[in-house]
């Protein structure tokens, strides 16, 4: 019989291999796990640390506000204000975990309720469809057809791409604290307020061309190391364009962490840079003017119905723009209208406005005086090749010529020059070239050079055709006779303020050049205000009651739109410039008016233009409280003036 066989200790070394076994498998899962860990804190730590951080860390940006632009007197005429954009992140709406719990809240049930009765897909569709009830009801609750708004919203918020998203933008502070409400009563997660700022045009229908307007380029916002979705403004057409860099502020940031529902933890605030506001830029605009200039295009236009119109007031003294207006105009919440400011980037052909450059040289060369007796017959030796229609007949003299507005006259003024001379005051007068306003979209006009004209170039051009100019030169040239005779570079910024207030740039009066003498512009000034005062002067309807006014008409056969040369039938551009009062001006304005409609009569500048230029002067004048003085009464235009060379 044998012994019985020790099972113990079978068993106990059974035991030990398998405790071997389960040791080893430890040891082989912690190392692995030690591994692993090294790689993620040694190896790896940067790029899980950047991931973490992107996760829970953000840039936010601080708006800094543009700078404000105001006239002279200090009005507001553009301006920021904080307002609110309503941002949607798809990306959030699919933190299952974060989702869940709020939607249990909202059913009021447990997580794990939730958890048993849907899947995970269930569960995501469930709240992002409360999150479309909700901000469809908040931007759409008035309407009746609320329920395909919560379909078309359903179908924004679901999009594959996780992103993020303005969906409202612009909200007011009431509105923001509506949205605020409705956001927390609701338990609204990945739908959140942010502060930006907005551009703002108190006088919406003033100034459009002149101000501009402003684009915004949008920043979205990521996690990391990017800005938090503000939309930067970039300054385009007008002031808002030339003086961007100096309107424009610079963004502040600050630093912020948010836990995992994306709420900020405000203990762990960051490093913070607060924001640099734009300088105020003060225009030389006064708005006063502006709005009598806007008022009386809109009657000039349902009156007349023209195709274009312009009116520029300056100050002829110091070159400052004291009032620009066209029509049309534009909207800049549709961008719709004409965006091209007419005054600085139309181009016409004058007519006899442009008479002013053959006389003022014939008068600063002492080529002729204001009584002297012209021959303009046609079939004079000096006129007959150069086959100029008239409608002044008879022996006249230099003044009667100029205020009659003869075309003949005009043509022996500027052949007394010569064409070199002629060409010169021409340039003296600033035409050919830019004014150097500063102002987007302006051209130059086209003053030919003598090479490229024919037999007829000369004697066109010395009244006021084969030349084109803009509005703005031409008021400019009129205000060099104003002045006394120099030609002023016309000015729009007046000065540049910084946020507190204080001057940092200062803008003076700058002159171009000399154009004539003193005394040839005073010559001059006379000429003009007969084109107003005597029985045939073709200004006589630009007169304004208790001023004496000086002037000069313009008239001319319209140029075709459709870029062929040549000149449209029956339609023409007629305009007045002038000044006032005309013994001491303070005012020089000019009124272009472009394909007017009307009887055929009436198309000329005496006829139309100069009636708008006295409206416009009669109210600027009282705007101004210039002290009444009447016409130089008791002046006689004789051989024995200063004059008479």
């Amino acid at each position: 019989m044998k012994p019985p066989e020790d099972t113990s200790t079978e068993k106990c070394g059974d035991m030990r291999k398998r405790m071997i076994v389960l040791l080893v498998l430890l040891l082989a899962g912690f190392v692995t796990i030690g591994w692993r860990l090294h790689q993620v804190q040694v190896v790896e730590h940067e790029k899980w640390a950047a991931r973490s951080e992107g996760m829970l860390k953000l840039k936010r940006v601080l708006p800094s506000m543009r700078g404000a632009i105001r006239d002279s007197g200090g009005e507001l005429l553009a301006h920021d204000k904080l307002v609110h954009d309503l941002w949607v992140s798809t990306l959030m709406m699919r933190d299952f975990n974060d989702v869940r719990a709020r939607l249990a809240r909202l059913q009021k049930r447990s997580v794990r309720e939730v958890s048993k009765s849907m899947t995970r897909e269930q569960i995501l569709e469930e709240y992002r469809r409360h999150v479309a009830v909700v901000l469809a009801s908040g931007m759409y609750g008035h309407e009746g057809n609320l329920g395909s708004r919560m379909v078309e919203m359903e179908k924004l918020l679901s999009g594959e791409k996780a992103t993020e998203f303005a969906l409202l933008k612009g909200l007011t502070e009431e509105d923001a604290k509506k949205w605020q409400s409705l956001l927390e009563e609701n338990g609204m997660v990945a739908v959140s307020l942010r502060p930006t700022v907005k551009r703002f045009y108190p006088c919406a229908e003033r100034l459009t061309h002149v101000l501009g307007y402003v684009n915004y380029n949008s920043a979205t916002q990521q996690s990391g190391s990017a800005v938090s979705g503000i939309d930067a403004q970039v300054g385009r057409e007008g002031v808002e364009a030339v003086m961007h860099k100096t309107l424009k502020g610079e963004d502040g940031f600050q630093w912020i962490e948010r836990d995992r529902r994306g709420r900020e933890i405000t203990a762990f605030r960051g490093e913070t840079k607060l924001p640099k506001h734009g300088h105020e830029v003060w225009l030389t605009i006064d708005m006063h003017l502006q709005d009598i200039v806007e008022e009386v295009l809109e009657e000039a236009v349902l009156r007349h119905s023209p195709k274009r119109i312009v009116a520029v007031i300056a100050d002829p003294h110091t070159g400052a723009i004291l009032a620009m207006a066209n029509r049309p105009h534009f909207q800049r919440d549709t961008m719709e209208g004409t965006m091209l400011n007419l005054a600085v980037g139309a181009e016409y052909e004058p007519g006899s406005v442009f008479k002013i450059v053959g006389f003022t040289g014939a008068f600063d060369r002492k080529l002729t005086y204001m009584e002297e007796s012209l021959n303009i017959d046609p079939n004079s030796p000096a006129l007959k090749a150069a086959k100029l229609r008239d409608h002044v007949h008879g022996e006249v003299t230099t003044a009667e010529a100029f205020a009659q507005s003869s075309n003949r006259a005009a043509y022996l003024m500027a052949r007394k020059l010569g064409e070199e001379s002629f060409l010169d005051y021409t340039q003296r007068f600033g035409f050919g070239k830019k004014t150097g306003i500063g102002l987007t979209g302006e051209v130059s006009g086209l003053v030919q050079s003598r090479r490229n004209w024919d037999s007829l170039t000369f004697s066109r051009m010395a009244i006021g055709h084969a030349v084109t100019v803009t509005p703005l030169q031409m008021v400019m040239a009129v205000g060099a006779i104003a002045n006394g005779g120099t030609l002023m570079k016309p000015q729009m910024v007046r000065e540049v303020r910084d946020e507190d207030g204080k001057v940092v740039q200062q803008l003076q009066p700058e002159v171009v050049n000399r154009v004539c003498s003193e005394k040839a512009a005073a010559v001059m000034r006379r000429a003009m205000e007969e084109v107003v005062n005597s029985k045939k002067g073709t200004g006589k309807r630009a007169a304004v009651e208790g001023f004496a006014v000086a002037g000069k008409t313009g008239t001319s056969q319209r140029r075709r739109d459709d870029g062929r040369p040549g000149y449209e039938p029956g339609h023409y551009c007629v305009s007045f410039a002038g000044f006032a009062p005309a013994d001491n001006p303070q005012l020089c304005a000019i009124i272009v008016v472009d394909d007017p409609k009307g009887d055929a009569e009436d198309l000329a500048g005496g006829r139309l233009a100069a009636p708008i230029f006295s409206q416009l002067m009669q109210q600027s004048l009282h705007a101004m409280a210039v002290a009444h003085r009447g016409p130089l009464s008791g002046r006689s235009l004789v051989k024995g003036d200063t004059d008479t060379p």
